[in-house]
């Protein structure tokens, strides 16, 4: 039998005889036709087409006994029309361009926030970033993300998922690049702002826009592929620092005299999964339930057409015409075309997130996503900083002591670390085209010595007695290297600094890689259990921030870099599955024209929190771990509320 999905809208008379009259009451029936039966009928739940059976809420059975017309606002039925259509249409090649498109955009938004942490060390050499100024990067990209979360979700309940998500795009790609071109940090800091004001809508419009233009038996199955494309982000951004940018901190000091140096490369390379996916929307369609939702009914019928042609399901499987379509011309909402109004509509929609019917599940999904958010955030700074630590303890150990020693004509041009002098004497020496890292010469004497083009980095020279010798060429400067220093018939002729701080020299970039390695490890291995509808229930939820809780004891008994890095990455996978599910959830319970504002609201105030428990101080061990337990007892709280 071959079946027509049809969209009927009745004129009335007045709107026959109106010119440019309003719509009034526009009705919509759904129509199957067995073409070869000559019978039609409108379709019920899952049961055979017949005459005269119309598929209709309860409330609305009255005065509609001919199957002919439906409640034009009864979102109810729009929405099972959608499921209908777009299972008819099928699943296949169009969804995997729409996934493809996203997934792309989804991994050019993770690449470019963990792409921070193997910048700012070359970074903040040729920028001059002070300590206490390396976090703002971090927390003014989360902040642009909250505020483009807010800003885009409730654009695309207006203007289309697929606009929206196109335009945030477009403002990602434009800032991320020009980023890569900035001088100084503060413009550096703004172009990376507006690049996360766009990077922050592309999960609340792209999460709805995948939802939607695929069937319900699959939709799980597919969404499944967002954390992975996230993974996936988070896995390149390691392969492409190893790759492009230095490996310590000696390779960074001489790679930055470069007038492009390798950290600017490198962002303009972290910009091309997000210009690919711009590019490739250009052949995706709209949602076509976001078309239905605004009255173009025509265009939701040619998508529902592309679809099924682009999967090229057979003419018997699902054949879409429009001749049977009765409709006037295209109606778009009024907030498109007046101001106030679409103003008002765009507060409306926050307001009715907390009417009495979605109160309860918008506020346990917010408390449970933010206090997740909040854990991982924190850990995001703990665990470098605890790393930090460690590594600075080992350093110190292994540091080499020289006493009453003297040197005579003796030439270093080789790199000299983490070695301290105390009354030794220098004759005839020549230090000359070397760093020096975390040296310290205290009462020493220099007699006829030379130093000459040297890069320093934690240098000091403290009553240091200088006798006919030279320092030229050097970064060194009176009163901060040179400190109460004698210097008898000595040239000093330095290179005086812009850079009021000390350039840390003796990073690499392999603790990095492996966090993100292991980060990104645990981001795909998500991705199979959210594939199973089962993962975004209640139990499910509340048995994944449970699991929250047991782990929280782990952060205070594990003193090792490696244990530390694997205990981030479990609650890593833990809050990418209680992230995602997050998403399948507010599918599943807002109406259509609330999803991506809800979502948008979701993750803006999460990661608010978010950046809040970023800029938290080391509270060490033992608050760390009572921190994340009484986290994670809250997000199961909240998560106990959705049942």
């Amino acid at each position: 039998m071959e079946e027509q999905a049809c969209l009927v809208r009745a004129r009335s008379d007045s709107e026959n005889s109106s010119k440019l009259g309003s719509f009034g009451s526009i009705s919509r029936t759904m129509t199957y036709t067995d073409t070869r039966l000559g019978v039609s009928g409108t379709e019920g739940a899952g049961e055979p087409a017949s005459t005269n059976m119309t598929h209709m809420p309860p409330e609305n059975t009255e005065g509609n006994e001919s199957g002919e017309l439906l409640d034009y606002n009864d979102s109810s039925v729009l929405e099972q029309f959608h499921e209908d259509a777009i299972r008819q249409a099928g699943c296949g090649l169009s969804q995997a361009r729409v996934y493809l498109a996203v997934c792309l955009a989804i991994a050019g938004a993770s690449l470019e926030l963990a792409s921070i942490a193997f910048v700012l060390p070359s970074a903040e050499i040729e920028l001059c970033i002070l300590p206490h100024e390396k976090n703002w990067l971090v927390l003014i990209s989360i902040v642009g993300w909250s505020l483009g979360g807010v800003g885009w979700g409730a654009l695309a309940e207006r203007g289309g998922r697929r606009r929206a998500l196109h335009a945030a795009l477009a403002v990602n790609a434009v800032f991320a690049a020009i980023a890569a071109f900035m001088p100084t940090y503060g413009t550096f800091m703004m172009a990376r702002f507006c690049s996360a004001l766009g990077s922050g809508g592309i999960i609340p419009t792209g999460f709805t826009y995948c939802g939607e233009l695929c069937p319900r038996q699959c939709r799980t199955l597919l969404l499944a592929l967002l954390p992975a494309s996230m993974g996936g982000g988070i896995l390149l951004s390691a392969g492409l620092a190893k790759l492009v940018l230095p490996y310590n901190g000696h390779d960074a000091l001489i790679e930055n005299k470069e007038h492009f140096s390798a950290w600017h490369r490198y962002l303009l390379v972290c910009t091309i999964p997000i210009l690919a996916s711009l590019v490739s929307l250009i052949w995706t369609p709209e949602s076509p339930r976001y078309l239905l939702d605004v009255g173009r009914d025509v265009d939701a019928m040619m998508v529902y057409q592309n679809i099924q042609s682009g999967n090229r399901k057979r003419a018997s499987d699902a054949d879409y015409r429009l001749s049977e379509l009765a409709l006037p011309s295209k109606r778009r909402p009024p907030a498109l075309h007046h101001v106030r109004h679409g103003l008002k509509m765009f507060w409306q929609a926050f307001f009715q997130l907390f009417s009495s019917t979605y109160r309860n599940t918008t506020i346990s999904l917010t408390g449970m996503l933010l206090f997740t958010v909040g854990i991982q955030f924190y850990l995001s700074a703990y665990v470098p900083s605890t790393v930090t630590k460690l590594e600075n303890e080992a350093y110190e150990l292994s540091k080499q002591s020289y006493e009453n020693v003297s040197y005579e004509g003796v030439h270093y041009n080789e790199t000299l670390e983490n070695v301290s002098y105390e009354d030794v004497s220098f004759t005839n020496c020549t230090f000359r085209d070397m760093i020096m890292s975390h040296v310290s010469f205290v009462n020493c004497t220099f007699v006829n010595t030379a130093l000459s083009n040297i890069k320093t980095s934690f240098v000091i020279f403290d009553n240091a007695l200088f006798v006919n010798s030279t320092i030229i060429d050097t970064d060194m400067e009176t009163g901060r290297e040179l400190v109460s220093c004698t210097f008898n018939t000595t040239t000093v002729r330095g290179m005086t600094g812009s850079c009021p701080r000390h350039a840390e020299l003796r990073w690499t970039q392999l603790p990095r890689l492996r966090e993100r390695t292991l980060g990104a490890h645990a981001v795909l291995a998500a991705a199979p259990p959210l594939a199973a509808r089962a993962a975004h229930g209640y139990p499910a939820h509340a048995i994944t921030c449970s699991v929250l809780l047991l782990l929280s004891p782990a952060l205070f008994v594990s003193p090792h870099e490696t244990t530390l890095y694997i205990i981030e990455a479990l609650y890593g996978l833990l809050s990418t599955i209680i992230f995602f599910s997050v998403g399948v959830k507010i599918l599943e319970t807002y109406p259509s024209n609330l999803r991506c504002t809800a979502h948008g609201l979701i993750l803006s105030v999460s990661y608010i929190a978010g950046a809040g428990m970023r800029g938290a101080p080391d509270l060490g061990p033992a608050f760390s771990s009572l921190l994340c337990a009484v986290f994670a007892v809250c997000a199961t709280v909240f998560a106990i509320r959705l049942k």
